[in-house]
């Protein structure tokens, strides 16, 4: 056994902290522990990122390879019509059988200038839109100013003449008000069919 001169006593001391010391403490720890806080977030945030990029670039890939082997990408919607939409090239061949005649600049009805002509279907299907645009000259002869009108318009909302599609051989007149043309017109305009779009269920009737 031991003698009593080997022993050492053990002196726990209790320590008392203010509350006030004891907040401050706290509010220190609390601001050393934001760098690591910081540090931690930036890591999460970057390896979402990664994980992320991986799992987008993994998809296409997929994607990319199921078109090379078929030859076909295939479309996220499909259309419900049991027949297919007239496409566009179609409506674009078609604009240059819509006949722009009889164009004249002559003062509108309420003051100021109007374009006024008439519009023709040189084709052989009905249209339900025909949009033209207007552009009026400057002193060099170049368009300056543009304005877009349609003079067929078939829309349930329009109580108007051109609410009715345009058929083939039939012609449908417009005036067009042009009081808002820059100063620097010189009252010449050149008018062209910039969009069609055929009437449904209608070929030459």
């Amino acid at each position: 056994m031991p003698d009593e001169a080997d022993r050492q006593n053990v002196v726990v001391t209790d320590i008392r902290m203010p509350f006030f010391s004891m907040v401050v403490f706290m509010v220190k720890w609390a601001i050393a522990a934001i760098p690591a806080f910081i540090i931690l977030t930036v890591i999460g945030v970057f390896t979402w990122a990664m994980l992320s990029g991986l799992l987008l670039s993994l998809t296409i890939g997929k994607k990319a390879e199921a078109i090379h082997a078929t030859g076909i990408e295939v479309p996220s919607s499909a259309p419900t019509s049991g027949e297919p939409p007239t496409p566009p090239a179609a409506e674009s061949a078609y604009l240059g059988k819509i006949i722009v005649k009889g164009v004249s600049v002559a003062p509108a009805a309420l003051g100021g200038k109007g374009v006024f002509g008439e519009v023709k279907n040189g084709g052989d299907r009905a249209v339900s839109k025909v949009e033209i645009t207007i552009y009026c000259l400057g002193k060099d002869g170049n368009p300056i100013f543009e304005k877009s009108y349609d003079p067929v318009l078939v829309s349930n909302m329009s109580l108007e003449d051109s609410n009715a599609p345009l058929k083939p051989g039939y012609s449908r007149k417009f005036s067009v008000e042009v009081d808002d043309a820059p100063s620097e017109w010189n009252g010449k305009v050149e008018v062209h069919v910039t969009k069609i779009a055929f009437a449904e269920d209608q070929r030459g009737t």
